[in-house]
């Protein structure tokens, strides 16, 4: 059995792709949201446990009182079904995550997302969600990414030490420096170095803590934790 017996991985980016621009944009360009107002829809979004449109306009429309419930209803419901249908896996990401499961680790998911693209997932992606033996998901704990406590539900929930389970994921705000907080070790998927290029700087300068590994995309986490096992 591995020494470290736990990786979480993040989904968006990670081991999914959905659209272009992240669901909060979306819905902030659509409604034509102040900067302000679209971080607070980003929030409410990905830590309301609505599992329809239905069920999250009241409280988006009490969050943007100056919008016609007419246009909010529209908007929201043509971005859910999007949001829905653009889940796409990343080549490799059910071998990487059977290769490590039949290596003994334990496996969950720790994202930041929303019911319709996690709906996405299941319906596009069912043998990779399936893989999981946790499932640590905003929307459903009412908190999100880069709160501690979303990763501490994580430990509480496979019952280990932080240093016993890694966090992988794309995001360095998002994933790495919070389970740092926390006492988890950290696997950078770094495919997308542009998006970072400011932390990398703070990194390179001694100004923020690097990762304990940095690969460039999935098969290098494979054959990170492959080797490790060995």
């Amino acid at each position: 059995m591995p020494q470290n017996r736990v990786i979480f991985f993040d989904l968006g980016h990670t081991l999914v792709t959905g659209s272009d621009q992240s669901a909060r944009r979306i819905l902030g360009a659509r409604l034509r949201l102040t900067e302000k107002e679209t971080k607070q829809v980003g929030k409410l979004i990905m830590t309301h446990g609505a599992e329809d449109p239905v069920h999250l306009l009241p409280p988006l429309q009490a969050l943007l009182p100056h919008h016609h419930v007419a246009q909010l209803s529209a908007v929201l419901e043509s971005v859910w079904h999007e949001q829905q249908e653009s889940v796409r896996e990343i080549p490799e990401a059910v071998n990487v995550l059977k290769r490590l499961r039949a290596a003994g680790y334990r496996l969950g998911a720790l994202s930041n997302t929303w019911h319709p693209f996690y709906k996405g997932i299941c319906e596009k992606c069912p043998e990779l969600n399936g893989l999981f033996h946790y499932h640590i998901l905003s929307y459903r704990k009412g908190m999100k990414k880069p709160s501690p406590r979303i990763f501490q539900e994580a430990l509480m929930m496979a019952g280990e030490e932080p240093p016993s389970c890694w966090m992988v994921g794309d995001t360095y705000e998002l994933d790495m420096e919070p389970a740092f907080k926390v006492g988890m070790q950290t696997l950078w998927v770094l495919h997308r170095p542009e998006r970072e290029r400011p932390l990398l700087a703070e990194i390179l300068q001694g100004r923020k803590p690097g990762p304990h590994w940095a690969v460039e995309a999935l098969d290098g986490v494979l054959d990170f934790f492959l080797e490790k096992g060995q």
